[in-house]
């Protein structure tokens, strides 16, 4: 039971939403909180049914799905470990616009809103947390409907490459990274993991990049942004 009791003070501490709040306040909201295994593949809810709370990703990962038509699906965004999801939707008591599925074998920590508006009763500074949490995700959707457009795969990925590229101090070029694994970083593009190994092999041919597990380095940084500008003109 401590050993669970530990677990959720150390996910919920790291969240946004609780940055403000002291140890103290954030150890009761964890004793308002609880635990949920979710198997990979298995969906938290189905797209219109309620969220139980707001919800962090302890270990594993967790994709927020639209289906579509046949087999098709919509990623709007991967969740992986420390992150949280679904704040609008339990904040506001409406159902979950998607569907979140577990990409791997994941813990997930479930806070009731009830929690969340008590602590920011009690403590209106709190309210900060909350605010910029869900303004995050408010920008993190116009990026993502923004980059929806009818693109080709590698017009995203080097718009993805593009602007997470950081410059690497004392070696005039720059490198970027994957988020997580390639099957998350794919699941995020919208694409197939092996469609994402085939783009990166073809932009390291190209001599655009040089591969190297999750670190990507980028050798031509004028013709990737050249790329990611013509995905932005699409």
């Amino acid at each position: 039971m401590h050993r669970e009791q530990r677990l959720l003070e150390a996910v919920i501490g790291k969240l946004r939403l609780f940055s403000d709040a002291t140890p103290a306040q954030r150890a009761g909201v964890a004793a308002q909180s609880w635990a949920l295994p979710l198997a990979r593949g298995s969906a938290l809810v189905r797209r219109g049914e309620a969220l139980p709370g707001v919800v962090a990703v302890a270990y594993g990962a967790v994709k927020l799905r639209i289906p579509a038509n046949g087999s098709t699906e919509r990623v709007v965004r991967v969740v992986a470990a420390g992150e949280s999801f679904g704040e609008s939707a339990a904040l506001l008591g409406r159902a979950a616009p998607f569907e979140p599925v577990a990409l791997a074998s994941s813990k997930l920590v479930v806070i009731p809103a009830a929690a969340v508006f008590a602590l920011i009763e009690r403590d209106p500074r709190l309210a900060r947390g909350a605010l910029l949490t869900l303004a995050e995700r408010h920008l993190r959707l116009v990026e993502a409907l923004h980059g929806s457009g009818p693109r080709r795969g590698v017009q995203r990925l080097a718009s993805f490459l593009d602007s997470v590229a950081e410059p690497v101090p004392g070696h005039g070029h720059y490198r970027a990274c994957l988020p997580g694994t390639k099957t998350l970083a794919a699941a995020q593009l919208g694409m197939s993991k092996e469609t994402l190994s085939r783009l990166l092999r073809s932009l390291a041919v190209r001599g655009v990049l040089q591969l190297s597990r999750r670190e990507i380095a980028i050798l031509d940084r004028a013709a990737l942004s050249a790329l990611a500008e013509k995905a932005g003109s699409s």
